[in-house]
């Protein structure tokens, strides 16, 4: 299975960037100070119109709701819901036909509670999300990608405290 994979995802093609809808899913987890939180993802692609420096630059909102399973403090909240819309832009190499990209994006989101864990607390529900990752597309008209993404959530020092959680997080996406 791992090698169709690879197979799949070293293949060389050279198609427009997707202009329709796509869906992905994310797994990931904190990694810095000290976390125990894990997430897990769904979210939704919405293509921008425009492209800039000759097809090299894409954008595209992304909606998601994410599920954050932390190490709670006893008779605490062990599950966050969160949900984030960040506008993203994507760089292709090789002038916009290379299926590598790199992208990356500032928006916010929210929690459905203040997160506590045992090592760490916000003050905010209401927080930044940064992304920014590296992936590559494949299969028939680039339909399918696979990327590595880092995630920070924080409020931007807004209120104290204000620890944030980064996150490593693991995406497949299917354009439709």
């Amino acid at each position: 299975m791992l090698l169709l994979a690879g197979g799949a995802i070293c293949s060389s093609a050279h198609a427009a960037e997707p202009t329709s809808p796509s869906v992905y899913l994310e797994a990931g987890r904190a990694f810095l100070k000290n976390s125990d939180t894990d997430t897990l993802t769904i979210g939704l692609r919405l293509p921008m119109q425009s492209t800039f420096w000759d097809g090299r630059i894409t954008g595209s909102w992304d909606l998601y709701l994410s599920d954050w399973k932390a190490d709670a403090p006893p008779g605490q909240r062990s599950n966050f819901t969160q949900i984030g819309l960040v506008p993203m832009f994507r760089y292709r190499l090789d002038g916009g036909q290379s299926p590598w990209f790199v992208e990356g994006g500032i928006g916010v989101s929210y929690l459905n509670e203040t997160y506590r864990t045992v090592d760490k607390e916000f003050s905010t529900q209401w927080n930044f999300s940064d992304h920014i990752g590296v992936g590559r597309s494949f299969g028939a008209d680039r339909r399918q990608e696979l990327g590595l993404y880092v995630k920070h959530v924080s409020n931007a020092g807004t209120r104290s405290p204000n620890p944030g959680e980064t996150f490593l997080q693991l995406r497949y996406g299917y354009a439709f």
